[in-house]
């Protein structure tokens, strides 16, 4: 359900389709996203670029009205597809985890059986935070946050602007 996601077999889901969850979810825009947190910090460590987390949902009418004003804007496209390791995280997904990965969370004390449950646990612990769109950028290495976080802001500039703080800060950091 999102913007020019295409489908597992089309060409804009082709970048993706590898990666875990990729039969799944569908990045918009064409864009080469993970939607795993710990296979997108595995790669951005890789190749030495920050994470930008997009806490997102199938349900989610601000991501989508994000993806559809902000996103196509070319110095924020460009942003995301060149400066980053882009990984949107579902919070309300239905797909069940795998035995092994349900745990029970420590913030909530119940088991935590979809993906969903996952990345809504994940980002009420680590960002104290429920409600989607809520980005947030990472050193990969240190999880250290580069910026503050900020959720639906249909400002394209705003939206730069944060982007490039964020880089700013991981440059910095590696000094």
């Amino acid at each position: 359900p999102t913007l020019g996601g295409g489908s597992a077999a089309g060409p804009a889901a082709a970048p993706h389709a590898q990666h875990k969850y990729g039969d799944i979810f569908h990045a918009p825009l064409g864009l080469d996203a993970y939607f795993d947190y710990d296979e997108a910090r595995a790669y951005a460590q890789k190749i030495n670029k920050p994470i930008l987390i997009d806490f997102t949902g199938n349900a989610c009418v601000n991501c989508r009205k994000m993806e559809a004003s902000v996103w196509p804007d070319p110095r924020v496209l460009q942003r995301l597809r060149n400066d980053f390791v882009l990984v949107q995280l579902y919070v309300d997904d239905k797909t069940d985890l795998a035995e092994a990965e349900q745990v029970v969370s420590k913030f909530s004390g119940k088991k935590l059986k979809t993906v969903g449950n996952k990345w809504s646990d994940f980002q009420a612990t680590r960002y104290n935070a429920n409600s989607q769109p809520f980005y947030v950028q990472l050193d990969p290495t240190t999880e250290r946050v580069l910026a503050t976080p900020q959720g639906a802001n249909y400002d394209p500039d705003n939206f730069v602007r944060f982007l490039d703080s964020g880089l700013a800060a991981m440059r910095a950091g590696r000094r």
